[in-house]
């Protein structure tokens, strides 16, 4: 046995009118999910750039590293001492940056 079931509405005005709110809204809804979506992809963009530039600044610093032990073995003069406390003071300000941005960023625990 089949039984089958037929449900009609016969909407006035008023609630023609009341779909027609609810299907624009449901319309703005889907458009605003597409710009978070997309706010969120140029979010991940700029994150896995910042990463990129840690991983740089993590490469310098260890190549300078490996070079000043060289260079340390046999004494600085002035002129190096310079570029090395230059160097030095350059990655310590980048790290504050990121430091800052890190904690402005993070919720308290």
């Amino acid at each position: 046995m089949k039984i089958h079931v037929y449900h009609h509405i016969c909407l006035d005005k008023k609630g023609s009118a009341e779909l027609d709110v609810i299907s624009g809204k449901l319309s703005l809804i889907i458009r605003n999910q597409e710009k978070i979506m997309a706010t969120l992809d140029e979010t991940l963009a700029a994150v896995t750039a910042e990463d990129t530039k840690v991983d740089s600044i993590i490469a310098l610093l260890t190549g300078i590293k490996a070079q000043l032990d060289a260079v340390l073995a046999g004494g600085l003069t002035p002129e190096v001492q310079a570029k090395v406390d230059a160097i030095f003071a350059q990655a310590t300000g980048s790290a504050a940056k990121i430091d800052t941005a890190i904690a402005a960023n993070t919720p308290p625990a």
